[in-house]
């Protein structure tokens, strides 16, 4: 009974420390690791907006990988941000690498840019053959001015943020208004996995005790 109190102990710990560590990597992933995702129609050449689909595109937490080729002549794509200004470019093959695909649905993934306004897509000899907007999905305005509370910064948005702004002296005595932090969380369930052990193991000697046999009464001596 001990082995089996020490294993489930030992559980109950080790998924602590999964869920505190989701907790951490959550907090520290950056919104550039992430990607466009656009859903496509490919007719002969020509490309579309799924009409299918509620959203022409989605922004996946996803570092963009750019794609492994298997064509001469890969259509390609560009980022452009709200100065006008080409941020980023990608290519791809809506084929895949299948010359019997003709028409069909597809979807391609492009880098995301925190102050994208659309995305233009050419084909293989350079005509553009669709554009889609995705400023409804940035938070970077390009106004230079740094807006922290919606998730400006220096790496996100470079134009509006020129300098890393000034981090106030933490104070042990002042709790932050900005909800828990990671640390918290994880120190938080750690000691929910600490009662739990404490709960089950004051269980399992409590059941321990009641099902213990009571001893045998002594024989009747008086005659």
């Amino acid at each position: 009974m001990q082995t089996k109190f020490i294993k489930i102990s030992a559980i109950i710990i080790t998924l602590s420390f999964f869920l505190a560590g989701l907790v951490f990597a959550q907090e520290d992933r950056s919104p550039l690791d992430s990607s466009y995702l656009f859903h496509l129609y490919y007719d002969n050449g020509q490309l579309v907006a799924d009409r299918e689909v509620q959203f022409k595109y989605d922004v996946v937490p996803e570092i963009f990988v750019p794609e492994t080729l298997n064509t001469q002549f890969p259509y390609k794509g560009e980022v452009i941000n709200l100065k006008d200004e080409i941020a980023k470019t990608f290519q791809f093959d809506p084929r895949k690498g299948d010359p019997k695909f003709l028409k069909g649905k597809l979807s391609v993934k492009a880098p995301y840019v925190p102050d994208g306004q659309k995305v233009n897509f050419y084909d293989g000899q350079g005509n553009q053959l669709l554009s889609i907007f995705v400023s409804e999905s940035s938070f970077c305005n390009d106004d230079g001015i740094c807006n922290p509370d919606v998730g400006e910064d220096t790496k996100t948005c470079p134009s509006d943020c020129k300098q890393a702004l000034p981090v106030p002296a933490a104070s042990p005595d002042v709790p932050s208004a900005g909800g828990v932090s990671g640390m918290v969380k994880g120190v938080i369930y750690l000691i929910i996995g600490v009662v739990v052990i404490g709960g089950f193991w004051y269980w399992l000697k409590k059941r321990n005790r009641s099902t213990f046999p009571m001893p045998p009464l002594p024989p009747d001596t008086h005659v």
